[in-house]
């Protein structure tokens, strides 16, 4: 499996996008060259410099690190971050992508949840959207979990910090980046909703089974909604 190893191959951390990647990268750059990363410095985003310097198979590293999140609540996070924030379902965002998918018709462009919701088999088809909310498990080459030395929740993201501290014998805080955007919830889906998200990333609830699952997500949104969870349905 491929992921970012640290310089002396003792480290691997396997990202998905939308659970912190960006910050980790950040960190791990900052742990192992003693400096805060910086794009105008490097010349690149720490992405494409992950890409491009620190990116191979991390199936011999001592430690395997992977940071995972509920599978719903990373949906709305891409949700929030790439299309309220960064717009990139905006006209002119999707100009190019429309000229070369001539096919392709967009039912909204800046679409609200629910509409990004009901037409996502074509917004999925957008390749920023299916990079961001494409499930964890196409992620990991047919592994599961027990690949990984260190499994983090992303509820327990300061727990992965130090230990990073304590594994490179150095300091570092975790700087959340890329949070632009207005916060969604479970509360702002209707039940409906939440059976389709549960459906399309059902591999993920049974590659996270022990961490997350959809009993989980049904009981929150019950609360959240003042329905329990026996009456759902």
């Amino acid at each position: 499996m491929k992921g970012y190893v640290s310089d002396d191959g003792r480290v691997g951390y396997c990202f998905f996008p939308k659970v912190a990647c960006t910050t980790i990268k950040r960190a791990l750059y900052e742990l192992e060259n003693g400096v805060k990363f910086s794009r105008e410095l490097v010349g690149c985003h720490v992405h494409k410099y992950t890409s491009k310097r620190k990116v191979a198979i991390i199936d011999q590293c001592e430690r395997r690190f992977v940071v995972i999140r509920d599978p719903i609540k990373r949906f709305l996070s891409a949700y929030s971050n790439r299309v309220t924030f960064h717009n990139e379902l905006s006209e002119n965002a999707l100009r190019k992508f429309l000229e070369n998918n001539k096919n392709i018709k967009i039912p909204f462009y800046n679409p609200t949840l629910d509409q990004f919701i009901e037409h996502f088999d074509v917004y999925y088809k957008v390749e920023t959207i299916f990079h961001h909310a494409r499930p964890m498990v196409e992620f990991l080459d047919g592994e599961n979990l027990s690949f990984f030395s260190d499994v983090y929740k992303m509820e327990d993201l300061h727990a992965f910090e130090v230990e990073l501290c304590n594994v490179f014998g150095k300091s570092v805080s975790f700087d959340r980046t890329q949070t632009g955007g207005v916060k969604f919830t479970l509360k702002e889906l209707s039940e409906v909703q939440v059976q389709r998200l549960l459906s399309f990333y059902q591999r993920d609830y049974e590659l996270l089974r022990g961490f997350y699952s959809e009993e989980a997500v049904w009981d929150e949104w019950g609360k959240e909604h003042n329905k329990p969870l026996s009456q759902k349905k």
